[in-house]
């Protein structure tokens, strides 16, 4: 018999899936947003909504004579993965409050600060994202936020 995944590798999957919906060139992010066993919302980076500025097309804005911007350089035109699930939950009406992100990235400083006040109780990552590692860590611990790196076979909630 075919072993069933956790809820932690089912959100996951699902971050990965949403996650190539990105035209990104530097990093394709995907966050879900999830609560009691329930998916709640998905966001991918990329640009504003309605543009023709997709970096695959146009190339990215962070890249310069071959040198990529630092982070906060206010470069990219992209909206990241987590503001942008937080932004599609509002214009639906959806609630995420209490609720855990799986992303394929760990956040930002900026998103992370929205996360605190979103209240959610918990941020699952693929990967780290070392530039902003410090801040992030330390403002979710004081906060009492869970911030794990993804196993696979881990929680089965």
């Amino acid at each position: 018999m075919k072993k069933r995944p956790s809820w932690d590798e089912t959100f996951m999957a699902m971050a990965e899936n949403i996650a190539d919906r990105s035209a990104c060139i530097l990093y394709q992010v995907g966050a879900v947003f999830a609560k009691e066993k329930q998916f709640l919302q998905v966001g991918f980076n990329g640009p504003t909504r309605g543009g023709d500025n997709h970096c695959s097309e146009i190339g990215c804005a962070k890249k310069v004579n071959d040198v990529i911007m630092p982070s906060g350089s206010k470069k990219c035109r992209g909206a990241h993965a987590e503001m942008n699930g937080i932004v599609n939950a509002a214009r639906n009406g959806v609630g995420l409050e209490g609720s855990t992100v799986y992303c394929t990235l760990s956040p930002c400083y900026d998103c992370a600060k929205h996360l605190v006040n979103l209240g959610i109780k918990r941020f699952v990552y693929k990967i780290k994202y070392e530039e902003e590692w410090p801040q992030v860590s330390k403002l979710f611990q004081e906060k009492k936020i869970k911030l794990e790196k993804f196993q696979r076979g881990g929680k089965n909630d």
